[in-house]
């Protein structure tokens, strides 16, 4: 199987979402049928509405500095697959990505048949979803290269996330707001819920319960994670527990803060994730991987102040010096929105700021623009190169009565040259919204840098590359 080949079975598949099927069987059917390979490495696992991929980050980047042979698992990708499975920082390769994607497809043709193993007949009653088999190559990959730690970013919820088919050391639970409610609910408690299912049950050999780090600080979520905890016989941790901090300064694209004791130290961070909202996401790291200094992942505080400073995570108020400047951010929900916006108020003038916007279909498109639309001079709507993309005329309509300018544009392409032809020097363009979005605009980026005039569809959703990487 060629990567072309691997990624026409992925993307035949259907959207990841529109065709989500939550539950755990298929996925543990394929993994028994593998080997058990995510049993070869121990792991970290992290849900969440907002910032779990933050806390991933920060957490890979220091056990990674302090010379532990990683893994990082996240989803969704902003330009190639490949971006989700990473070994020390470093993508799978095409080519292995390829391989191991035939060897799941095959394990899958097999266990359509019905196998035999351990004694066992193994059968498959419907098809794993795109998701779950990326989930399982990641697993399989992490095997082969022998990591020592995986840190595993949930899917979509938590509960039955294909993710959740591993023993974690340590869970750690970020903020939880609204969002997927047509598959977690309606309710805040039924979200929350659902994120708290990856909590484990303590195995009776273990004392005290495994530990799972909270950065909530809704008291609806913390009390119901809490409840989780003593019903499983895990052992609740706030991410904010006996330690103090204090931001010593902010600027548009990092922060720094005193936070301490660490591993019995004050230190000074570095945090090169811009937004005051990251606090909570790097206090969770902090206190997952202070839990991991004391289960067998023994770290120096400089290992623990240097990875966070190195730590980056695309697509997240990432900031790209050019005339005009450019900020990408995937907030699809209105917190992740609310948060943007108070990072943006703290440093830019509403006249000087073009926003970009494009939403997937199942999103709340007022309540996300209502916090951004007293800070922007123009609004630009468009549509991400999705099958689940929002027309922009859609869009509008959840934009009533909003004063703000908005024009309409029927593709990324059309919204990157009107947005330049409005924007001044001194301007900033922000591209918010869905992940998609963001990808798109990387993808043109990277292509314009390359020189690039045509790109191509990889099954109309993902487009083709070159492999030249686009540093910011």
């Amino acid at each position: 199987m060629t990567y072309s080949q691997a990624i026409s079975f992925l993307y035949s598949l259907g959207n990841e979402v529109l065709t989500a099927k939550l539950g755990l069987d298929n996925t543990k059917k394929l993994l028994r049928f593998l080997g058990h390979p995510q049993e070869s490495f121990r792991s970290v696992l992290i849900a969440g509405t907002n910032g779990k991929g933050s806390v991933a980050a920060f957490s890979e980047s220091v056990l990674r500095t302090a010379g532990y042979k990683t893994g990082l698992y996240t989803s969704p990708h902003l330009v190639r697959i490949e971006e989700r499975i990473r070994v020390n920082g470093k993508e799978i390769s095409p080519e292995t990505f390829a391989r191991l994607t035939h060897t799941v497809k095959e394990a899958i043709d097999q266990l359509h048949a019905g196998v035999s193993r351990d004694g066992h007949r193994i059968k498959l009653d419907i098809h794993p979803t795109f998701f779950e088999i990326v989930t399982v190559i990641a697993f399989l990959y992490f095997a082969e290269s022998q990591v020592e730690i995986a840190i595993l970013e949930v899917g979509l919820g938590g509960r039955l996330d294909a993710t959740n088919v591993v023993n974690p050391i340590v869970s750690v639970i970020t903020s939880v707001s609204y969002d997927h409610q047509a598959y977690l609910g309606n309710r805040l408690e039924a979200i929350a819920a659902e994120k708290a299912g990856i909590i484990k049950p303590t195995p009776l050999c273990r004392q005290p319960g495994l530990p799972v780090v909270c950065s909530s600080e809704n008291k609806v979520v913390i009390q119901l994670v809490k409840q989780r905890c003593k019903a499983v016989g895990a052992t609740f941790v706030s991410a904010f527990q006996g330690l103090k901090f204090k931001v010593i300064d902010n600027s548009f694209e990092r922060f720094s803060l005193w936070v301490g004791p660490i591993l019995g130290r004050r230190l000074e961070l570095t945090v090169p994730l811009p937004g005051i909202h990251q606090i909570g996401n790097v206090l969770a790291a902090i206190k997952a991987l202070e839990i991991l200094h004391h289960t067998g992942f023994p770290l120096h505080p400089t290992a623990l102040k240097e990875g966070i400073a190195r730590t980056c995570w695309p697509g997240r108020l990432e900031v790209i010096q050019t005339q005009p400047r450019l900020v990408l951010d995937g907030a699809h929900n209105p917190a992740a929105a609310k948060s943007v916006s108070n990072h943006i108020r703290s440093f830019l003038p509403s006249e000087r700021l073009i926003l970009v916007y494009g939403s997937l279909g199942d999103k709340d498109n007022g309540g996300i623009l209502s916090n951004l639309t007293c800070l922007t001079r123009e609004i630009i709507l468009t549509r991400p190169d999705s099958e689940r993309g929002t027309a922009p005329l859609e869009i509008l309509k959840s934009a009533a009565g909003f004063k703000t300018v908005i024009r309409l544009t029927r593709s990324v392409d059309t919204a990157w040259r009107v947005a330049h032809s409005l924007a001044y020097p001194e301007d900033t363009i922000l591209v918010l919204g869905s992940l998609f979005l963001v990808g798109d605009v990387k993808r043109r980026l990277i292509a314009d840098a390359n020189g690039e005039s045509q790109r191509n569809s990889e099954n109309g959703l993902m487009r083709t590359m070159k492999t030249k990487v686009l540093t910011s």
